[in-house]
């Protein structure tokens, strides 16, 4: 928005002809002839001509009147007031010359007129009608902006949106009468201007309704009763819509009957009560009516269990808890155990539902419940007990066995394990086909979680898995099933018989050369150290076994010297590359001098097998590799 319009006026004045510049004018520059209150008014007085010699004086008047004197050539007023209107002039000096120019007559106006309140419509105002209050403002200009306000009495009535000049009552009612007026704001300056007052009534178009209750006094629960909304006066003889409420809650849809029957009021009945009438414009409420309903006495409650007395844990639970007759509201209570209160409700129903919730393991145990009215004190109901049902999870098949070759007539049992359930039954499979429970080849338990296969033979080969399972309430089947194991048959193994039989020959080959050390001992008669390993001269040596060659690798000593002390090592067996398949019989001893020979013994010996094939010729081929091959 502008703050102010500047507004340049042309004062225009002639210079004496007997003066310098006669022929010359003087000029007063101006926008507008007019301006409002509030504007900046600039006045400029300017020469066509450039006069630069001299130094310049100007004199401004108003009414004939100096008001200010500048070294410049304009005259500012920057607000606007009715007491700025004037002819105004301005006069210019240089040395001893002057100038005068004509007379400008200013002129202040007002921004906008007083407002003006107009209602519709303006004859007699009924309960209903829909009323438009418009605030009609006179503003000088298009460009200005107001805001509207509008009164009831000295209240602040609801702003229009964007504060506009109309205000609308959608339904008039009578407590809307009174004096109404609007006013108009320029919100930059803060300048208001207010309307002048109007007086609205608004008439009643039917009177307020009254409520009454037949019969009178004490009504008791079941005793027929009946309440009738009258109108006295209907101005218009419309037609009109009852509604009848209890405690604020409608106690059924409006129709075009005055009066509410209630066949057998319970006790539950009993409230404020108040009836609504309406035209369809307007609504009016009645005097509200205390109704009060003796009770009866409550009887002995019923507690049963949904789904069931047996719940699956996980599942939703519920306890309802029942009387066949009683006044209403009734106190439910609900217990686990005898004394231990879960919840209590006071309720104007016959049944009350408890929800358990997510039933676990510790919901089990025995439950009643309670109820009182007031009338006679508090009830119980049987106790019934609820039983909590685990489904079955993560089912787990367990082997005897570490693997899963298992030796022809080796005796398999499996397990079925599940890591909870409540008793559970097993279900045991072989290549998905059920296995019975009458084979004569394995057995399963009564409760089917072990399976035991007496002898393993070819038939009982395949991929095993079991499943478990336990039923719910309504007959509710749960069932998980473990990964798969799948047997074999493990194929004969000789590596027992081969290990045994070297080792007897390894045992005779280490007999063989303990003799001829003990032979060869007693001949030479005295003892000899032990020297670098060199081929035995000795008679028994060469004509022993010819397929076997041996080394010291360990020695032990001998307490008394008599008897020889074999004590073995690691064992090689080597295969060595002969002509004819066979090896002398080699003893390669090392001396030495300080040590006497009947002090140690032999300890290692190498049997050579067999020849090795044209593959196995650059390597190593023992079972016991431990002596570097020759």
């Amino acid at each position: 928005m502008t703050r102010f319009v500047m507004c340049n006026h042309y004062l225009e004045f002639h210079v004496p002809s007997n003066q310098r510049f006669s022929k010359e004018t003087l000029s007063l520059e101006a926008k507008w002839p007019h301006v409002l209150r509030y504007e900046k008014i600039v006045m400029n007085c300017r020469t066509p001509y450039q006069t630069w010699w001299g130094q310049k004086h100007f004199q401004w008047f108003r009414n004939n009147e100096l008001i200010k004197e500048t070294e410049d050539d304009s005259f500012t007023i920057e607000s606007a007031e009715y007491s700025d209107e004037a002819p105004y002039r301005c006069e210019l000096t240089i040395y001893y010359r002057k100038w005068v120019s004509n007379n400008l007559t200013i002129t202040v106006s007002e921004r906008f007129a007083k407002p003006v309140l107009m209602v519709e419509p303006a004859a007699e105002v009924f309960e209903g009608l829909h009323l438009t209050l418009t605030c009609t403002v006179q503003a000088a200009r298009p460009s200005i902006r107001l805001h509207y306000l509008f009164y009831r009495g000295s209240d602040v009535l609801e702003a229009p949106p964007d504060h506009g000049n109309v205000y609308t009552i959608n339904a008039a009612a009578t407590d809307v009468s009174g004096n109404y007026s609007c006013e108009a704001i320029e919100m930059f300056f803060s300048l208001r201007k207010r309307s002048e007052g109007i007086h609205i009534s608004v008439k009643q178009t039917f009177t307020i309704p009254k409520l009454t209750v037949h019969p009178e006094g004490q009504v008791f629960d079941g005793q027929w009763v009946k309440l009738v909304c009258s109108v006295e006066a209907n101005m218009f003889q419309a037609s009109l819509q009852y509604s009848f409420y209890r405690n604020g809650v409608p106690l059924q849809s409006p129709s075009d009957h005055s009066d509410y029957i209630s066949e057998s009021p319970r006790p539950a009945d009993s409230g404020t009560y108040h009836c609504e009438v309406t035209d369809g414009k307007v609504w009016k409420c009645s005097n509200q009516l205390h109704l009060s309903i003796r009770r009866i006495p409550v009887s002995k409650p019923e507690l049963i269990i949904q789904p069931g007395k047996k719940l699956v844990e996980g599942n939703i639970g519920s306890l309802i808890c029942s009387v066949s007759k009683g006044s209403l509201p009734i106190y439910y209570h609900f217990y686990k155990g005898s004394s231990m209160e879960l919840y209590w409700e006071l309720s104007n129903s016959t049944e009350l539902v408890y929800n358990i919730g997510s039933i676990s393991r510790r919901d089990e145990g025995l439950y009643h419940c309670s109820v009182e009215n007031g009338v006679t004190g508090h009830q119980h109901s049987e106790d019934i007990e609820i039983t909590v049902i685990i489904p079955v999870t993560d089912a787990e098949l367990i082997s005897s066995t570490n693997g899963t070759e298992v030796h022809s007539g080796e005796w398999l049992v499996l397990w079925c394990r599940v890591r909870e359930g409540t008793e559970p039954q097993f279900i045991w499979y072989r290549d998905n086909v059920p296995l019975r429970n009458d084979s004569g080849s394995y057995h399963v338990t009564a409760n089917g979680g072990e399976l035991a296969i007496h002898s393993f033979q070819r038939d009982d080969v395949g991929r095993y898995h079991c499943a478990a399972i336990n039923k719910g309430s309504n007959n509710t089947i749960f069932n998980v099933t473990s990964d798969y194991i799948e047997f074999t048959l493990r194929a004969r193994s000789y590596s027992m018989e081969i290990t045994a039989l070297l080792l007897s020959v390894l045992l005779f080959a280490g007999l063989i050369v303990l003799a001829c050390f003990v032979h060869r001992r007693r001949h030479t008669g005295k003892p000899s150290t032990l020297s670098q390993p060199r081929r035995s001269q000795s008679s028994c040596e060469r004509t022993a076994v010819s397929n076997l060659e041996y080394a010291v690798v360990g020695e032990a000593h001998n307490a008394d010297n008599n008897i020889a002390e074999l004590v073995y090592s690691e064992v090689t067996i080597k295969k060595r590359t002969k002509p004819n398949n066979s090896s002398a019989f080699s003893s390669d001893v090392k001396k030495d001098a300080q040590t006497d020979l009947d002090e140690y013994c032999i300890t290692y010996a190498t049997l050579n097998l067999s020849e090795p094939s044209q593959e196995e010729d650059g390597a190593d081929g023992n079972v016991y590799a431990n002596i570097p091959p020759k």
